[in-house]
């Protein structure tokens, strides 16, 4: 079973995707959404394919490659509909900041498998904190208009699906289900937020 949650997993991200690309492409517009979430969720990912890959834990690295290319895609979509020059530029720097550690690979001094390890550490922090910019941006400015919450119920499970997969592994990555416990935190809380905001009005 734990060889096919992983693909059951990437069905699951690509679903919570969906909604979110669809009321993006409607509005033509991604105000309320924080690049900065999506930018960690791009080069997070890109550390986890890396270390699965190299490790070839392939069917762990599947989930992975569906965020990256989904969070991909909507910056995208950033750069077509919002972007002014200078942010383009912006998120250019981001994306390079965000992914400078790979550079520790051009070391041959330094051990391949060490380093991918190390690497996912700092995939852990970006997974850890990616979600609360997209917080404290909804908090601060109450705009849902361009987020969905089936996106974040949807990664909730497909987290829930990666942690299960994780735990059951032979030889358990403790990077891994560290960033899947937050990934469930995190989500849940924006989940939480985004229903505040729908039932305010109604409270009022």
């Amino acid at each position: 079973m734990a060889h096919y949650l992983p693909i059951l997993s990437a069905f699951i991200l690509v679903f919570s995707f969906l909604p979110l690309l669809s009321k993006i492409r409607k509005n033509r517009s991604v105000s309320g959404l924080s690049l900065l979430m999506m930018t960690f969720g791009l080069a997070q990912s890109l550390y986890f394919i890396a270390y699965n890959l190299y490790f070839e834990r392939y069917f762990i690295a599947l989930p992975f490659f569906v965020t990256g290319a989904l969070s991909g895609l909507i910056l995208y979509y950033f750069a077509r509909y919002n972007a002014a020059k200078r942010e383009r530029v912006q998120l250019v720097a981001m994306l390079v900041f965000s992914l400078l550690p790979f550079s520790l690979l051009l070391n041959t001094t330094l051990d391949t498998a060490v380093v991918l390890n190390a690497l996912t550490y700092v995939g852990l922090v970006m997974s850890s904190v990616r979600v609360m910019p997209q917080t404290y941006k909804t908090l601060r400015s109450g705009n849902i208009s361009n987020l969905s919450a089936r996106y974040f119920s949807l990664q909730f499970i497909a987290g829930s699906c990666g942690l299960f997969v994780e735990l059951s592994s032979a030889l358990p990555s403790t990077s891994h289900i560290l960033m899947f416990v937050m990934l469930l935190l995190t989500n849940a809380v924006q989940f939480a937020c985004m229903q505040y905001y729908k039932m305010r009005p109604v409270m009022a």
